[in-house]
């Protein structure tokens, strides 16, 4: 495929401006404070003139802006985030050296771990660190993480988008790890009238493989364009629109998801109790479940933004933008479980083999679209007061809004020796055997568990305005300056959560069986002779519809029990004082940070009766949390002459708690998805503490040339408070009359994490150093090593040490090899995540959950056809690396989940006017 892709390629030549040879660059240039970072819309007189629109130009802007920061701060600028093969800005931010692109859903999670992703910055994840576009906040359509999903955001949105990793004291500290600042392209940034517009076909190698509609092709488009308004060109105008349709399948195998996947048993054949206590058995793990889940997704992306600038020249600068983006998921899951009756049925056992006596088997569907909304507006003044006196004047309104239908059906046998299965985990994958294949392929002998219908709705309204006043604080101002200012924000989070769940009974008043709802289509299941059935849930659906939805639960309490709405307020004022020599600049600030929270919800109350309906035994309940810190920071820079810098600080930054983590009272879930006698216990915490942390940098880099920069940077980070998921085992557990296992999970604050790495990073044009073919390479490269301790509290109130963060890799990397001359262009990138604790369960490390490394390479070349037109050719994922999580078990590793990923290519055509 690559060699085809190649060679159609080359079949005609690239449009790409070729820039000649350049000198080295001025190393006495000054730095430049994050104050002084250009306004958006604002030519950056030390670009030179310089168009992002190459490999070689972005390759410029991406160190001019990580050399005029006082701070670390690390960018890719627009060429690279508008034309590398990347969907979205997720996937464009992860080539940012210290940061990478990781699933948000764990192997308990019934979405697709595909589809969404999170950016994580040096080992702490999107929750913790801030998103926000021109240097403002945005609304989250997620219904439990603060951190933004910016897959919403088309990558030809942003001209640049900057890394920083050292907060100072006039930015939000809810930035643990660094801030993710996306800034919107700008009509000066060219000074004409300009417009770009691109349009792509592309296909996926796993799409289509389950679905039982046709899925279609894949479409990507956008168009931009700006121009300058008025006699003297004072105003600018960006109009900007695009579309996207991605189709993608994807076969999940999911052996060890729960905590009761694989099973250690003593001598006398009975499971052991403590799991913190492996004398007493041989150590051979058990398979007693294994579930595959197949999804068929469609994602429809659309957004509009228009920004209206206005710049005299005589120190005002405006903007108003506004932008609305929109998403919806149309997702298809469905599943096969086989389990095995684990209570004295295991025989044979071998180190990796045994034999279940009894097992059982059920089938799943869920249809379950999801639609994203989020519209904004913002705006910004800064106006130079005169004497070195200016103000800066922002404000923003977003409103996200997320909702997802959940129409679900499930069918199961019941625990027989006809289900019985023999395993082997020679593979470290679960392969099952089956005593009576007939019997499991017979959809007769599978009746109705349930059929539901959910809907899920999280709304979030944000407002902030901030106002600073400076001295003598301008990127050419010299001496000793003056920063003060003071902000306010509030949003309002609400989730509201309605159920309908019964049975299908036939004529004789039975529930009915999988005989004449099940689908022509089966697929592939561990066992070459047993087949996954797949639920004709449309069928079924219809006739509940035609019997009148009969409905057998009481899902009164299930619409209110996880329903809350919170108002957060956030009230900050600092002020900072610089010192800047022609080589010295120092940065010292304190911030003043308070947040205060109210939540209404609703809460079992057990003296209530609840003898009519289970929602009579709730009641309307009010919760507050508050906390204010002082929050100081210190950064430093010196120029060292022949293009070397020395940078370092310190910053105090907190965590915000996730809203719903203060929300929940407690959501009892129905059986989940998993296994029928296990339910999902879900508990909010009023007490918890935002994460705080002591924030230690160090860089040196090294800028020979325009094009060429060396970094190494180092970070150590004191986490006081840091926040987990505690997951508990309860067996035994009585609800509404029968007895159940619940899975309990509850946010917790543990007692202390460390965390420590380095940073380095290169990139070459060797234009600057090479004559002849080798002058059209760029090369960029860089490297992370992070190593990371937290003490958590387990469920006995005992503590472990453990190595590594949840979701911090050890050792992250990244390269491009850019070619790009007037005729031809082609860029070729790779991605790899190393190792990393996925989830901590405070019963056993046994029951940890870890990441499996894995890279990505991607691919585009460009094509001129004629004039301004230019083919584009992409791939991604080229070598079809699947996402894996494993558990340590004492005789090696087994496999948790394996989720396949498949590799798209695309073909389009630009152009520029």
């Amino acid at each position: 495929s690559i060699a085809a892709l190649a060679t159609a390629l080359l079949a005609a030549p690239l449009s790409a401006q070729t820039l000649p040879a350049r000198p080295a660059a001025e190393t006495d240039t000054p730095d430049k404070t994050a104050q002084d970072t250009p306004k958006p819309g604002t030519p950056d007189q030390n670009a030179q003139g310089i168009l992002v629109t190459g490999y070689r130009s972005s390759n410029v802007a991406a160190i001019e802006a990580k050399r005029r920061a006082t701070g670390i701060t690390d960018s890719i600028a627009q060429d690279q985030a508008g034309l590398l093969p990347d969907l979205t800005i997720a996937q464009v931010a992860q080539r940012i050296v210290g940061l990478a692109l990781v699933p948000d859903f764990a192997t308990s999670d019934d979405r697709s771990p595909d589809l969404a992703e999170s950016v994580m910055i040096r080992g702490i994840g999107s929750s913790y660190n801030l998103v926000t576009i021109d240097g403002l906040p945005l609304a989250s359509t997620s219904a439990s993480s603060r951190g933004a999903r910016i897959e919403l955001l088309p990558p030809s949105f942003v001209s640049r988008i900057d890394a920083v990793k050292t907060i100072t004291a006039n930015l939000d500290p809810h930035a643990l790890s660094g801030q993710l600042d996306l800034i919107t392209a700008s009509a000066f940034d060219t000074g004409k009238s300009t417009l770009v517009a691109r349009a792509s076909l592309g296909d996926n190698s796993t799409a289509g493989q389950f679905a039982h509609k046709k899925q279609g092709q894949n479409l990507r488009g956008d168009v931009t364009y700006s121009t300058l308004l008025g006699e003297s060109h004072d105003f600018g105008l960006v109009v900007s629109g695009s579309y996207a349709h991605y189709n993608s399948s994807n076969y999940d195998d999911k052996p060890g998801a729960t905590d009761s996947s694989y099973l250690l048993y003593d001598a006398d054949g009975d499971e052991i109790d403590d799991y913190n206590d492996l004398s007493g058995t041989n150590g051979y793990a058990t398979a007693a479940r294994n579930q595959i889940f197949a999804y068929t997704d469609t994602v429809t992306r659309a957004s509009g933004v228009v920004k209206l600038e206005y710049d005299p020249g005589s120190g005002t600068y405006a903007s108003l933008y506004s932008g609305y983006f929109f998403q919806k998921e149309d997702e298809v899951r469905n599943e096969y479980l086989a389990q095995a009756k684990t209570n004295g049925g295991l025989s044979d056992q071998t180190e990796t083999a045994g034999v279940w006596a009894q097992g059982k088997t059920s089938l799943g569907y869920s249809h379950q679209p999801q639609k994203r909304e989020t519209f904004v507006v913002s705006g910004l003044l800064d106006q130079d007061l005169g004497a070195t006196l200016a103000a800066h004047l922002k404000a923003t309104h977003s409103r996200a809004r997320l909702n997802t239908v959940r129409d679900r059906s499930k069918f199961g046998t019941s625990y027989s020796t006809s289900d019985a299965f023999a395993y082997d985990l020679s593979s470290g994958n679960p392969m099952l055997t089956f005593d009576d294949p007939d019997y499991v392929n017979d959809a007769a002998n599978y009746t109705e568990s349930y059929i539901q219908h959910i809907t899920q709705r999280a709304a979030q309204d944000l407002t902030f305005v901030g106002l600073d006043i400076d001295r003598n604080f301008g990127r050419d101002d010299y001496g000793l300056g003056f920063d003060a200012g003071a902000s306010f924000q509030t949003t309002g989070q609400s989730y509201d959560e309605n159920q309908t769940s019964g049975k299908l009974l036939d004529a004789d008043g039975k529930v009915v069986t999988l005989s004449d709802y099940v689908r022509s289509t089966r697929l592939a299941t561990t066992d070459p002779d047993v087949d996954f059935l797949l639920i004709d849930d449309e069928k079924l659906r219809a006739a509940w519809a035609a019997a009148g939805y009969p409905s057998t639960d009481d899902n009164s309490a299930n619409a209110i029990e996880s329903d809350y709405a919170l108002n957060e307020k956030v009230y900050a004022a600092y002020a900072q004082a610089r010192y800047r020599s022609e080589r010295l600049n120092v940065l010292a600030g304190l911030r003043f940070d308070a947040t205060r929270n109210t939540i209404g919800l609703w809460a079992e109350n057990e003296n209530l009766d609840a003898s009519a309906q289970a929602s009579d035994g709730y009641e309307r309940v009010h919760r507050r949390a508050s906390y204010a810190y002082l929050l100081p920071s210190l950064i430093a820079s010196y120029d060292m002459d022949h293009g070397l810098v020395l940078r370092a600080g310190y910053s105090r930054t907190i965590g915000r708690p996730n809203f719903n983590y203060y929300a929940i009272s407690e959501t009892i879930g129905l059986p989940d998805d998993s296994e029928d006698n296990t339910i999902a216990i879900t508990r909010g915490n009023p007490d918890l503490k935002p994460r705080t942390s002591h924030n230690f940098d160090v860089s040196f880099e090294w800028y020979p040339s325009r094009g060429s920069m060396l970094s190494l940077a180092g970070f150590y980070k004191d986490i006081k408070n840091l926040i987990f998921t505690q997951n508990i085992t309860v067996d035994n557990y009585e609800y509404e009359g029968e007895t159940y296992t619940a899975r309990i999970s509850t946010p917790m604050n543990s007692k202390t994490a460390l965390l420590a790495g380095l940073e380095l990073s290169a990139r070459q044009d060797f234009a600057d150093i090479a004559p002849g073919l080798l002058a059209h390479f760029v090369v960029n490269a860089n490297a992370t090593y992070i190593k990371g301790r937290q003490t958590v509290i387990q469920s006995d109130d005992s503590t472990r040490h453990v190595d590594g963060l949840e979701g911090q890799p050890e050792f992250l990397a990244n390269a491009s090899l850019s070619y790009e001359d007037a005729r031809l262009g082609a860029s070729l990138a790779y991605s790899y995540v190393g190792d990393y604790l996925k989830s901590i369960n405070e019963d056993s490390a046994l029951f940890d959950i870890y990441a499996r490394h894995r890279g990505e390479l991607s691919a585009q070349m460009r094509v001129k056809l004629r004039g301004s037109i230019t083919l584009i050719a992409e791939g991604q994922n080229l070598t079809r690396s699947s996402i894996e999580y494993f558990r340590k078990m004492p005789k090696g590793e087994l496999l948790a989940e394996r989720s396949q990923k498949g590799r798209t290519f695309w073909l389009g055509v630009t152009t520029r006017f």
